[in-house]
């Protein structure tokens, strides 16, 4: 009998628990869900696109950064050794980034001034932006890389209302 009684409240405590549905080591649910346009920047406007920009660097999520770029991205950087500018589409990109972003511990963007050049009160859906930046990188090997520039972007959309993608970046770094 004292079996049966042990049995009997082992039963009722796994009720009791199971019932009360409470893992008292889970997070409460949130009813709000959070709205990413206003947690990583809504690239909508130009400086939501910036904020956008930085997000992915900071962290360190090629997919997010993939999404700014227009299907005929194309980066430009000096080659001040070969004296001659180098070119490389999307692809290149995406990849180049992606494996910055796995050999680095952490990467700091900050867009520090705007540059003088047009903006969106040109047109609803080209844009010429420069920017200067500044950035620093840890690898997982504890190097260190900083350095500041800027860079000229081209940015587009279709329709005023959509997202703006980078269609170009001319990169005006010495680093």
């Amino acid at each position: 009998m004292p079996r049966l009684t042990q049995l009997l409240r082992y039963s009722v405590t796994l009720c009791a628990v199971g019932a009360a549905g409470c893992n008292p080591f889970a997070p409460g649910l949130d009813d709000q869900p959070t709205d990413p346009n206003q947690l990583l920047g809504n690239p909508v406007t130009v400086r939501g696109f910036f904020e956008r920009f930085r997000s992915a660097y900071q962290l360190r999520d090629s997919t997010l950064y993939g999404q700014l770029l227009d299907r005929r991205f194309t980066f430009t950087y000096r080659d001040f050794a070969a004296n001659v500018d180098r070119t490389w589409n999307r692809d290149v990109e995406i990849a180049t980034t992606y494996r910055l972003f796995r050999a680095s511990r952490t990467a700091n963007l900050q867009w520090t001034q705007y540059l003088p050049t047009t903006d969106t009160l040109f047109s609803d859906t080209l844009v010429y932006v420069e920017r200067a930046f500044q950035l620093s990188i840890e690898q997982r090997d504890n190097q260190q890389f900083s350095g500041a520039g800027s860079a000229r972007l081209v940015l587009v959309r279709r329709q005023k209302g959509d997202p703006w993608r980078m269609r170009s970046w001319y990169d005006r770094s010495e680093f």
